[in-house]
């Protein structure tokens, strides 16, 4: 028989025999992979495989510095950025304020007087600018970087002597922006909430209050400003969960805050810790930030964390924040060249915070290192009411304005009174190349991803990217799909709530509770569980056993309460899919991680991951492609499913447990293309299966699982999920608690 190269027979002549699956039983019957839509392994870069081992201390391998970062570290960034040209060119229109602001760090540094004049005629080009707008709209638009920049070159050039304080060209500049703006470009003005709109229009406006008493305004524009500022304080929260729109609401008050406010509350308050922990801990051990919601791409508002947490470890005296902020401020260093060449990376995302990290820093506080191990994050519950109804805003707002015009709910967002889960962080610790992850557990945000693995970390390597979304992206997690469009979905008795797809009355009953977080020497424990997802009428349960330096364990179980047709897929997203694959397990990377909206191939050492499901009756695994079905996931093509379908019956309870194992980049060196060819990979089976060959599921059902593992010869690790707190003879251990993992010399076994 001839076998054309090209043939899917000659392919499984080839290369099922080398991974022990018959290729008759593969040509004759159903493959056990199931292709959906184009493959899914892509071109690497060759030199991905150069290292046999993740070396920390070998540059070539992990590249990302580890220096000590001082105030000096970002004059270093900002003289070599290439922005201080625009001191010969600082006619940059609408974009000026953001693009001088490191000319400005450089008046402040040298105190030459060429520097705050190119701020100034910046300045004065940026009102010429925004006025042409005006002439053609009606009103500016640009509600995000003004209100935070602006009074920040005031506040210089005034301690300058390059203006006074009622300077005018300056006075009228102000006035004309707080008189035209309209931060949604739309009619309504005056928006209310602790929102990233309504927020620096309320700066703004209560700035201009403060510098000119004298005007019609002040008294409303004062007025104004405090009452946002009281919809914010008083909640101490930010509305979005994301890694994107986030930073217009602390952007604002982070650089110009204490303006308004006469000190550094804002950034000092105890109860504004909550928040700058946050930002803290979402920090990997390698300083970069995994995206979730909708975002700017990958290490999305990294840079933004420098700056604050620099003027946050100030104001408050905290090491910690210090601590993490160098870490990003390295990993920020290792992309310098992708940034450098961006512009939104350069000047958006990045120059404006270093700038803001250099004002702030204080080099007389030591960095500390924060706390590892297993953590939950909380924050208040956001919720989406409609936004014009003032008896409906006046549910969440005082002393709203009756104008029609003024006092809308900013972005439809308001918050309850209800603490709600945010984020659940596994990390191994805070050393370079430390195993790191973070799963989101916020019940009603958009879109919903609780118990989703929003981001995973491996020697300085992620090993999956969310996309960017508004909407409805399912990321990381047992998903459930309704097959029968039946089932009964659960709302919340709220006529005015708001759901993903703006109607209202429909906004499903979701809550996440974690039930119970432990820490041992060796790992990590948590437990979580996830009410009514998307309204479907199941409990999710999830099980997470994290051991120090090694790889994961999750284990999802499904309790279904009422009965409908479905689809339950334990699901993994990434950009590369194979070689290395079975019928219940794959090897997976990531090639690039992408930034700046999609457009900008960023930098990582090479890692791979194992994706390992445990085998179940009636479960079978797919390689999808993920951009048949939504283009936006172009930044990670590449899906495992492990897949179930059925009608179960109401109490039924099904799982699935997952091994994610970050392991060295590995490949099968081919001594020839003649079928039959040996295929040689390092480790032997350990590296033709990726290391799947070296997990074995001693036990895996409704009751617990039992998973044993030996990557290395002299190894023996054991992993027990004890679902129903039963007691567990586990290799002569009696194991009565929900998890245990435990170590023994290959000679015991």
């Amino acid at each position: 028989m001839k076998l054309d190269l090209l043939t899917p027979r000659f392919l499984g002549a080839v290369w099922l025999p080398l991974l022990g699956i018959s290729p008759v039983a593969a040509d004759e019957a159903k493959a056990p992979v199931e292709r959906i839509g184009p493959p899914s392994y892509y071109a690497p870069p060759v030199e991905r495989y150069r290292s046999s081992s993740p070396d920390m201390n070998n540059p070539s391998y992990y590249p990302i510095p580890k220096t000590p970062v001082t105030r000096a570290t970002y004059m270093e960034w900002i003289d070599n950025s290439g922005m201080l040209d625009f001191v010969d060119q600082p006619k940059r229109g609408m974009g000026g304020p953001t693009l001088l602001l490191p000319v400005l760090a450089k008046y402040v540094q040298t105190k030459d007087a060429r520097w705050g004049q190119a701020c100034i005629a910046m300045l004065k080009d940026y009102h010429r600018a925004f006025k042409v707008e005006i002439e053609a709209k009606g009103w500016v638009e640009q509600f995000a970087e003004p209100p935070a920049f602006i009074p920040v070159y005031r506040k210089h050039l005034l301690d300058g002597g390059l203006i006074t304080p009622n300077e005018a060209w300056f006075r009228e500049l102000w006035l004309d922006y707080c008189r035209h703006l309209h931060v949604w470009g739309s009619e309504p003005i005056e928006w209310r909430g602790p929102c990233h709109r309504s927020m620096p229009e309320a700066l703004a406006k209560g700035l201009a209050s403060k510098w000119y008493p004298d005007i019609p305004e002040a008294e409303h524009w004062k007025h104004y400003a405090e009452l946002v500022w009281e919809d914010f304080w008083s909640k101490k929260d930010l509305l979005q969960n994301d890694t994107g729109y986030f930073q217009d609401t602390i952007r604002a008050y982070a650089f110009s805050g204490g303006q308004l406010l006469g000190d550094d509350r804002y950034l000092s308050d105890a109860d504004m810790q909550k928040i700058w922990h946050r930002l803290m801990m979402e920090i990997t051990p390698d300083g970069a930030i995994n995206p979730y919601g909708p975002n700017g791409g990958w290490n999305s508002t990294a840079a933004l964390r420098v700056g604050v947490l620099e003027a946050v470890a100030s104001a408050a005296q905290k090491g910690t924040y210090r601590f993490a902020a160098h870490k990003a401020m390295n990993y920020l260093l290792y992309q310098n060249d992708a940034t450098l060449g961006d512009g939104y990376l350069l000047h958006s995302e990045t120059a404006p915070y270093l700038v803001l990290a250099w004002l702030r820093a204080d080099d007389s506080i030591q960095p500390v290192e924060p706390a590892a191990g297993v953590l939950t994050t909380e924050r208040r519950e956001h919720i989406r009411m409609p936004h014009r109804d003032k008896e409906i805003v006046g549910r969440f707002l005082a002393h709203l304005d009756p104008h029609p015009d003024r006092a809308n709910l900013c972005c439809n967002q308001a918050f309850t009174e209800r603490m709600v889960p945010d984020k659940l962080i596994l990390r191994s610790g805070w050393d370079p190349g430390d195993f790191f992850v973070l799963v989101d557990l916020v019940p009603t945000s958009f879109p919903y991803n609780a118990g989703s693995i929003v981001g995973m970390n491996r020697w300085g390597a992620p090993f999956t990217q969310l996309v960017t979304s508004k909407g409805e992206s399912t990321e990381n997690r047992i998903a459930i799909t309704d097959l029968s469009g039946k089932a009964k979905l659960r709302y919340l008795p709220d006529p005015d709530r708001i759901n993903e797809h703006w109607q209202r009355g429909k906004m499903q009953d979701m809550m996440t509770r974690v039930l119970k977080t432990e820490d041992s020497d060796q790992a990590s424990f948590a437990r979580a569980e996830m009410r009514n997802p998307m309204g479907l009428p199941v409990r999710i349960i999830q099980d997470y056993v994290s051991v120090r330096n090694r790889f994961l364990v999750r284990r999802e179980t499904v309790v279904f309460e009422e009965s409908f047709h479905a689809r339950v897929a334990a699901l993994w997203n990434t950009q590369n899919i194979g070689p290395q694959i079975g019928d219940h397990w794959a090897n997976t990377f990531m090639t690039a991680p992408v930034a700046s909206n999609g457009k900008v191939a960023m930098r990582t050492p090479p890692a791979d991951l194992l994706v390992y499901f445990s085998p179940q009756p009636n479960w079978r695994m797919q390689v999808v492609d993920r951009t048949a079905e939504d283009p936006r996931t172009a930044v990670t093509p590449a899906q495992l499913r492990y897949v179930w379908e059925g009608t179960p019956t109401v109490g039924q309870r099904l799982h699935s447990t997952q091994v994610y194992y970050p392991h060295a980049a590995t490949k099968a060196r081919v001594s020839s293309n003649q079928p039959g060819a040996k295929v040689e990979y390092a480790k032997g089976d350990l590296g033709a299966t990726a290391g799947a060959s070296g997990i074995t599921v001693i036990r895996d059902d409704l009751g617990a699982t039992v998973l044993k593992f030996q990557f290395e010869a002299d190894r023996v690790e054991w992993v027990t999920i004890n679902h129903e707190d039963a007691e567990i003879s586990v290799n002569g251990k009696i194991v009565s608690g929900l998890w245990d993992y435990a170590t023994t010399p290959s000679s015991d076994q």
